[in-house]
Order: structure tokens, then C-alpha cells, then sequence
């Protein structure tokens, strides 16, 4: 019999889930797991003493999206027996006992309204379920063969009982009826008759969608065993239970059923519920960087998620993308809402929404005739490795407005710059943030050169001034740099900085994708060492912020570097971050600078231009991220070329010569 289980298990793959659950979450493999109540697990669940089982099972908190993901963002581990099974001695029914500190009062008191606040349940999605504007009350269905309904001392009949209680107590409400997620699209069957979905006071909900909207808004919410029941308990409502599920019985419910579990406290908060299902009974998983973590950060995370897929327009296409980006691209939204995005594809006139990889002229025709018109390009911590290499972006940039370079107009960077508000904790970890990228050397392109900057000694006494060198050809130096200024290549500016600072002593730096190769030198380039006092060939950025006492840019990111790490910055453009007060703006009274006039904190320029405004993903994970997380796959990170990347090595250069 044993053996026939294990086939079973094995050509059904029941086992495969929990296997892989037990290496991510990190479990100890030499203890035995059984899943919950599953008939897979009955022989393990007879072994008692130090052969006793964990019980695992799916957490509170389960996944976010319309397709259910194998690895839960929570498990329920429990030594003891299972939350669902109302006569087990289950770990969490030890945890009502336990009273609280004044301190976890504080944090369930804070996970409760996180979780209303961003409307969190146990399958979390990106579009809600709107309640009818009636009076009605809130019927949860379950799966036909739930495991809960069981061993939560209920059965089919329960739901009957529930749904007659309801008509009677409420004859002036409508009657909602929500279908469980997993009923839709699949052969599986619910419990609530469907004669009843009929008569005239009953709306039936088959639509996946978030459920909180219904929960907040309605008179009462009656279940069987559904965890709907708890997180009605969360908003405060009216709960009728008919079955015996975990958090009935606990004075916080109206229960129809005797619950004869003992040796609970029988009058508990519901601070104790929320912390002992949510903090001391779950496991939670970080998908941006598999770790163990607590409640707040998925429920966090969530609401990230939600915010990203709220941005993209379902039905978007991608125009005139090479293979190469559009791949790129696909890492960012396909993780986002599930469409990918095609190469080569030409604008349509049937098109709402389309994406577009940078700016030209030939795609701001396409502005006025669609609903959403968003540019992308490179973030500012990118890759470990240049772009003109082809090393993939651990960040992109989406914008609806413009794109964050072109500084003639509005972006969605400009506007966050302008506008947003930092709150306490956002400044807190802006401040962390910068320690971090100051301590571990991080920059753009994360260029690994062990080249030092040596300087004469006789400049002891001169101020030093560090000019970065940009591609001439770069859309940072068309539409950051006002044609009304002076020319736009490197040559030019180096002229002017040694015509307005005489006396100092100027490095030169020419860009990396020059020096390397892989785009074209600027105009006049090799004069500039008639200059210049110096040419810093290969040099590091962090050799030349340790060295220097001012750094010059056109729209360069190295002097959004320079600010983070309190080096003094001169601009004669209009980077996205001139004109906030930071930098010693050339072109501050330009007509384009006009539209900067808040001043910001170098804080709020990090917090918004580094965690509010890019997009993360990972190469480890292969998920949306953080730039915490990104900051430390780039610390570990082992760089390789590919086939592709020998191959188009020098795309970048011949594009630059061809398009003069």
C-alpha cells in the first residue's frame, strides 16, 4: 500500500509542490512534512514522538495575480496539527492563549491597517469587485470537497443552513453570493445550491477580483470555514459562522455551530487573532530575494505589485523594438501583467497604448493619436557591465509624460521631483539607501577598473575640478542641453569650464563606451587634452570623487553620483536632477528650469528618482524587485558575455557614424 502511495504521489506530482516549498522556504530536510490533511499524508501523520510530521499548508496570505503561483507568498507550519482541523491541538489554538506586549499590540494594531489599507486578503489581485450600491449581506461559497468544510465540522448541508439564515434575518437586503476563485475556469464545483442563484433578492459574484470592497461594504458576511470569515473580522464586520473554523468560538463571531474545542481563551482581541495567525503562525517568503520575512513586507510588496500592473494599460505594444530590447522589456511588464511585448512591430492606427524605447521624432508623431504613449529607457543603477555591451538592465524606466533626459517638457520623474511629499519612513530609508550605494561603490554601470588616479603634487593648493565626458550623439545631450546654450560636445565644455574657472585644475574623463569602443568619440575629442590640465583614461568614478573637489557635467548621471556621495556638482545642462537646489546650475534661469521650483533635500532626489520613479527586476529571481535587492545580486554578480553580445559589440559605433 505504501508503495502504491508513493507512485501515486510520484506520477502525480503531489509531492513536487511540497518539495519545492520545503527548499525555498528553507525548511529543515531531515524532519517529516505532511500537507495539511491531505489523504497523501495519513501514514506520516500516525508516526508520533520524534517522528512526528510538520504540518504545512498554504498561508493566509497566498499570491497576488490571476494565475496562482506554485510558491506561496506564506505557509502555516505547524508541529502540532492544523489550523482547519477544529479537534487537532494546533499550534495556533496554543497562540490565542499567549497574551500580547504592549509593543506586538502596537504591531497588529499596524498590520490591521496596513491590511485595509492596502487591501490585502489571501488571494490578492490588481482589479477589484466593486459592491452594488443595495443594502446587502455577503455569503461566501467554498470548493465543493474543501478540506476545511470537513474538518472544520461542517458539511454541504451548512451552507443551505447559512443561506436560509441569511433570507430570513435580512428579507430588505440583497443576498451576495461570492464564488471561490478556484470555481472559475476550472470542472470544480461549489456548495451553495444553484437554486438558489435565481431567486430574485440573490447576486451571484463569479468574477475574480479583490474581494475587500464587498467585505467593507456589506451589512454582515456569513461562512461556513472560508477565511473570508477572518479578514471580515479585520474590517470589524458582523461575522456568522456555521461552520468551526480557526477563528470562531473566540467570543469574536456570531457562531451557529457549538464550538467544543477547549482549553482556548474564550474572550480574545482582535489584535491576539491577527498576531497569532499572521506573525506567530505563518512563514512568509520574499519573492525579490528569497528570504524569510515578516507580514508587513508582503503586504507591502502587494501593494507594489498592484501599483506596477495599475501603470501598464492592458492592451499595450511595443514599436520599433529590436529583439534585444523588447526582450528587456518583457522582464519588466510581462512580470507585471502577464503580455509581452513583439519586436519589429510597426504603429497601427488601431492602437491605444503603445511603448517606445527612448525618444526621436519619428515616435512623438504617435503622441496625439494614442491613449497612453510611454517612453523607457535605462535606470540609473543599470547593470554590472555598459548598455553598448549588452548586458541586461537590472532597471528600466517607464514614463507616461516624457522621459526624464528630455528636460523641454514635463516626465513623471520632473513631476515626482516637483510634488511628492517624503513621510518619515520613506526618508528613513532614502537615508539607508545612500549609506548603502556610498559603502558598496555603486554606480550606474558598476565598472570594475583597478586603475588609480595619480595627480601632480603641485595642484595641493588649486581646486580640482573633474569634467565627465558624455557620447556626443547620446539623447541625454540632444534634449538636456538647450540649442540657445553653448555646443553640445565635450570639447566645447571642457573650453568653458577652463574659460570660467581660470585658475583650477581640470580632469577630463572621457566616456566608458568611447574608450572601449563601442560608440564614436566626440567632435575635436583628441584636443581636449590641449585643455584640459589631465585625461583620465579608464579611471573610476569613485577615484575621481575621492580626488576632486568639483565635478562638471553636461546632463552626465555621474554628477547624480557626485551628489549622493556630497561632492559639489556643476551643470550645463539640464539634468534631471539640476534645478532642485543641489547643484550649481549654469542654465538656471533658462526658460526650461523655470518649471523646478521646489527645493529638495538630497533625500527626496534619491528616494524619488531611485525607489519611486525606475522599475527592478531580477537576474537572479527573475521577478520585479527592489534596488536594495538589486544592490546586492550586483555585489555578487559574475559578468559573462553571451553570443549576442560578441556579436552586436559594435552596433552602438556604427549606429553613432550612419546617423550623423
Amino acid at each position: 500500500m505504501k508503495l502504491l502511495l508513493y507512485l501515486n504521489n510520484l506520477f502525480l506530482g503531489l509531492t513536487s509542490r511540497t518539495s519545492l516549498i520545503k527548499i525555498q522556504f528553507n525548511l529543515d530536510r531531515a524532519l517529516n512534512y505532511v500537507w495539511g490533511m491531505k489523504h497523501s499524508g495519513i501514514y506520516l501523520r500516525k508516526k508520533k514522538g520524534a517522528q512526528s510530521p510538520v504540518y504545512l499548508e498554504d498561508g493566509f496570505i497566498h499570491s497576488f495575480g490571476y494565475l496562482k503561483s506554485k510558491i506561496p507568498f506564506s505557509i502555516c507550519y505547524d508541529e502540532n496539527g492544523i489550523y482547519y482541523n477544529c479537534n487537532s491541538k494546533s499550534d495556533l489554538f496554543k497562540y490565542f492563549n499567549d497574551d500580547l506586549s504592549l509593543e506586538n499590540i502596537k504591531r497588529s494594531r499596524k498590520i490591521i491597517k496596513l491590511w485595509k489599507k492596502y487591501s490585502i486578503s489571501k488571494y490578492n489581485f490588481p482589479d477589484f469587485i466593486e459592491p452594488p450600491s443595495d443594502k446587502y449581506v455577503l455569503l461566501v461559497d467554498q470548493v465543493f470537497g474543501d478540506l476545511s468544510i470537513y474538518y472544520g465540522g461542517a458539511k454541504r448541508d451548512s451552507f443551505n443552513k447559512m443561506f436560509a439564515f441569511a433570507s430570513k434575518n435580512w428579507p430588505d437586503h440583497k443576498i451576495i453570493i461570492k464564488v471561490h476563485p478556484d470555481l472559475i475556469n476550472s470542472k470544480k464545483i461549489g456548495c451553495l445550491d444553484k437554486d438558489f442563484y435565481g431567486k430574485e433578492n440573490v447576486i451571484v459574484i463569479s468574477a475574480q477580483g479583490q474581494i475587500n470592497n464587498l467585505i467593507e461594504a456589506s451589512t454582515a458576511v456569513c461562512v461556513v470555514t472560508s477565511q473570508v470569515g477572518f479578514e471580515a473580522l479585520i474590517y470589524g464586520k458582523e461575522v456568522h459562522v456555521f461552520g468551526k473554523p480557526f477563528y470562531s468560538g473566540l467570543g469574536l463571531t456570531i457562531d451557529h455551530e457549538v464550538n467544543e474545542v477547549s482549553n482556548i481563551k474564550m474572550n480574545i482581541t482582535i489584535e491576539q487573532l491577527v498576531f497569532s495567525s499572521l506573525v506567530k503562525y505563518q512563514l512568509f517568503l520574499d519573492p525579490r530575494n528569497k528570504k524569510i520575512c515578516d507580514v508587513e513586507d508582503i503586504i507591502t510588496y502587494i501593494s507594489r505589485k498592484r501599483d506596477i500592473y495599475k501603470f501598464f494599460p492592458r492592451n499595450i505594444n511595443g514599436i520599433n523594438l529590436t529583439p534585444w530590447k523588447a526582450r528587456q522589456i518583457n522582464r519588466f511588464v510581462f512580470k507585471a501583467i502577464n503580455r509581452r511585448i513583439r519586436f519589429f512591430e510597426k504603429f497601427k492606427t488601431n492602437m491605444k497604448n503603445i511603448i517606445v524605447w527612448g525618444k526621436d521624432i519619428k515616435s512623438d508623431r504617435y503622441i496625439s493619436k494614442v491613449d497612453n504613449f510611454i517612453s523607457v529607457e535605462d535606470g540609473f543603477v543599470r547593470s554590472v557591465g555598459l548598455g553598448g555591451d549588452l548586458y541586461p538592465p537590472y532597471s528600466l524606466l517607464f514614463d507616461k509624460k516624457g522621459i526624464h533626459y528630455d528636460a523641454s517638457k514635463r516626465s513623471d520623474l520632473e513631476d515626482l521631483l516637483q510634488n511628492k511629499i517624503l513621510k518619515e519612513n520613506e526618508f528613513i530609508r532614502s537615508k539607508n539607501l545612500i549609506k548603502l550605494l556610498v559603502d558598496s561603490k555603486i554606480s550606474k554601470y558598476n565598472l570594475k577598473f583597478k586603475k588609480e588616479l595619480e595627480l601632480p603634487k603641485n595642484i595641493f593648493n588649486k581646486n580640482t575640478i573633474a569634467v565627465l565626458g558624455q557620447v556626443e550623439t547620446d539623447s541625454s545631450i540632444k534634449y538636456g542641453v538647450p540649442d540657445d546654450t553653448i555646443p553640445k560636445t565635450n570639447f566645447s565644455l571642457v573650453k568653458q569650464v577652463r574659460k570660467d574657472y581660470p585658475n583650477s585644475f581640470i580632469i577630463y574623463k572621457p566616456h566608458p563606451d568611447t574608450e572601449l569602443g563601442l560608440r564614436a568619440k566626440g567632435t575635436k575629442e583628441s584636443s581636449i587634452k590641449e585643455i584640459a590640465d589631465f585625461v583620465g583614461h579608464n579611471i573610476p568614478l569613485e577615484e575621481l570623487f575621492n580626488k576632486v573637489d568639483n565635478i562638471v557635467v553636461f546632463t552626465s548621471l555621474g554628477g547624480f553620483e557626485a551628489l549622493i556621495r556630497g561632492i559639489s556638482v556643476i551643470t550645463y545642462g539640464l539634468p534631471f536632477y539640476a534645478g532642485w537646489g543641489l547643484t550649481q546650475d549654469k542654465l538656471g534661469a533658462h526658460k526650461w528650469a523655470k518649471r523646478r521650483t521646489r527645493k529638495l533635500s538630497i533625500e527626496e532626489l534619491v528616494y524619488i528618482s531611485l525607489i519611486e520613479y525606475p522599475l527592478y527586476s531580477s537576474l537572479k529571481f527573475d521577478c520585479l524587485t527592489e534596488i536594495e535587492n538589486v544592490i546586492q545580486e550586483l555585489l555578487s554578480y559574475e559578468r559573462k558575455k553571451n553570443l549576442e553580445q560578441y556579436l552586436f559589440k559594435y552596433w552602438g559605433i556604427l549606429k553613432d557614424r550612419f546617423t550623423k
